[in-house]
């Protein structure tokens, strides 16, 4: 997605000094699909949601960090309904993200620095980037480039790939998604949280 590149340009830029926190959320309403409450279906938040919250994270604050708490409620079913995920690195950034099944959230995602903050609208889908100064004063509006619904990026890179021959993509290689697998694999298992699979 074009607002990957934009979002860590506006970063580097400087435009609110240096950056220690970054927020995220993405919550609906959508306690009521049968394929998210069941664990024999991989259901859960984490899976169907969190996932956008760890990406953006990482994306945009790197993979060096140094521990991952969280904090969790399950559904009677024994899936995660909601969850809080906080990310902490050397540096001393931290990285906090929230995602639940059960009500609707902005969405937005935040970066905080020392002269002001940048707000993300729609973590999982970027419509505008928007700076703030800390007297909360609109200072820098950015319009992320149209699009359907964001998928058909995901398509026009597989489509190059194939044309060049290659297995993976360059802007989301097969090593990030399994790096950020990883990561939801180690906190269900701190959850109890265990997919069954079913044969018949």
């Amino acid at each position: 997605m074009p607002s990957r590149k934009m979002i860590d340009e506006l970063l580097r830029s400087g435009i609110i000094g240096e950056i220690k926190t970054v927020t995220c959320n993405l919550c609906y309403p959508i306690s009521d699909k049968e394929r998210l409450i069941r664990p024999e279906l991989a259901g859960g938040a984490l899976l169907d949601l969190g996932v956008y919250g760890l990406n953006f994270i990482i994306m945009h604050f790197g993979k060096n960090f140094t521990n991952i708490e969280s904090s969790v409620v399950m559904t009677e079913t024994g899936v995660d309904g909601q969850e809080t995920i906080t990310v902490k690195y050397p540096d001393g950034k931290m990285a906090v993200s929230t995602h639940s099944m059960y009500g609707r959230s902005d969405r937005k995602g935040i970066f905080y620095g020392e002269k002001g903050y940048i707000v993300v609208d729609n973590i999982n889908n970027p419509k505008a980037l928007d700076v703030f100064d800390c007297n909360d004063n609109l200072v820098k509006h950015m319009d992320v480039p149209a699009q359907i619904t964001g998928y058909e990026y995901e398509i026009m890179e597989s489509m190059d790939m194939i044309r060049q021959g290659k297995l993976e993509s360059e802007s989301m290689p097969l090593s990030e998604t399994l790096f950020i697998m990883n990561i939801m694999d180690d906190l269900r298992q701190q959850w109890g949280i265990m997919y069954l699979s079913v044969c018949h």
